[in-house]
């Protein structure tokens, strides 16, 4: 048990580490030169169009939430809990999020732990699914340019496909496919990593419930993914705009794809810091824009990251006082 405690608290220092390593990399590709001539030109109209899509993005991810959760808790509670934990991935880590997530709607709100456990995953696949289709549509249009990462797309494209598989495979075969599973990574010993154990774990899950619901609830959760995923294309390109910049929207649709799935490589802290960055430089510059711009468009996207955050977590408090005023009432 200690030694596990140890392990995790070496893992989230290199987490630190990496991050503060990859902020001075993406700094040192730029210049205040570069960062003051960004901010001169920053345009307060698609600026507050990108809080708008910010917000719509916030209200979508609610109401997929809200849906696979039965219902079960008021639209406007679920926005809170979205809220913070959209707060707490982006300040602290993506982990204290889902965690936070997690333990209010199922002790504070009294949502099963296992409704809410398995709402988490199937929003998750259907993300993975919605970037899978942005990924490939905006990687045909673009193969010839993207020679450096080619390999990188197949595999990422392959692998996304290979783990809804086996998700739909363990909601359709059940037990006999979760114990086929757990033979296989028995035989090559792979039952005794944690993350491996735990991927299992999920998959016990979804083949302890009804097929029906189980696909339905994906079919749902792949509806309001790809529309989310749709408006997060648009508020990564009006972030662009917001900076009087103007990159093809083949591009943009591209390095946002990457980036998203970039995003959830448990290797970050911060929301991402450094690490979206680091891929911004690297992205951008396969189709030949200069580092030292693409670093300060890193900065500039980070800046509006957290400052959307806090604007966004407004709701919070305004939230208690309703309910505080709903209660005397």
């Amino acid at each position: 048990m200690q030694n596990r405690s140890s392990l995790k608290t070496f893992w989230n220092f290199f987490k630190i580490i990496l991050a503060v390593a990859l902020v001075g990399f993406v700094i040192s590709k730029t210049n205040l030169a570069e960062v003051i001539a960004l901010l001169k030109r920053l345009s307060f109209g698609w600026l507050a169009i990108s809080f708008l899509l910010f917000c719509i993005l916030t209200l979508i991810k609610t109401f997929q939430y809200y849906l696979l959760t039965g219902r079960q808790v008021s639209y406007w509670r679920v926005l809170y809990i979205v809220i913070l934990q959209n707060a707490l991935s982006n300040f602290i880590a993506g982990g204290a999020g889902i965690a936070s997530y997690l333990t209010m709607l199922s002790v504070d709100e009294g949502v099963r732990f296992r409704k809410v456990l398995s709402a988490f995953v199937v929003a998750k696949m259907g993300d993975l699914l919605a970037v899978w289709a942005i990924l490939f549509a905006s990687s045909v249009f673009l193969w010839n340019q993207i020679g450096a990462v080619q390999y990188a797309v197949v595999f990422l494209l392959a692998v996304i496909w290979g783990a809804v598989a086996v998700f739909v495979a363990a909601a359709l075969l059940r037990q006999k496919f979760v114990a086929l599973v757990k033979t296989l990574l028995g035989w090559i010993k792979l039952d005794r990593l944690a993350i491996v154990r735990r991927g299992v774990d999920f998959l016990q899950l979804f083949s302890e419930q009804d097929s029906r619901a189980v696909l339905q609830a994906l079919l749902t959760a792949l509806l309001y993914s790809l529309i989310y995923m749709i408006v997060t294309l648009f508020w990564f390109y009006s972030n662009i705009r917001a900076y009087s910049l103007d990159f093809p929207f083949t591009v943009v649709t591209f390095v946002n794809a990457f980036v998203q799935l970039i995003s959830w490589i448990p290797i970050q802290v911060f929301g991402g810091l450094g690490v979206s960055e680091t891929s911004l430089v690297y992205l951008f510059g396969i189709f030949g824009l200069p580092a030292a711009q693409t670093a300060a468009i890193g900065i500039g996207f980070r800046v509006i990251l957290y400052a959307f955050t806090l604007l966004i977590m407004l709701y919070l408090p305004l939230s208690a006082l309703i309910q505080r005023s709903q209660k005397r009432k």
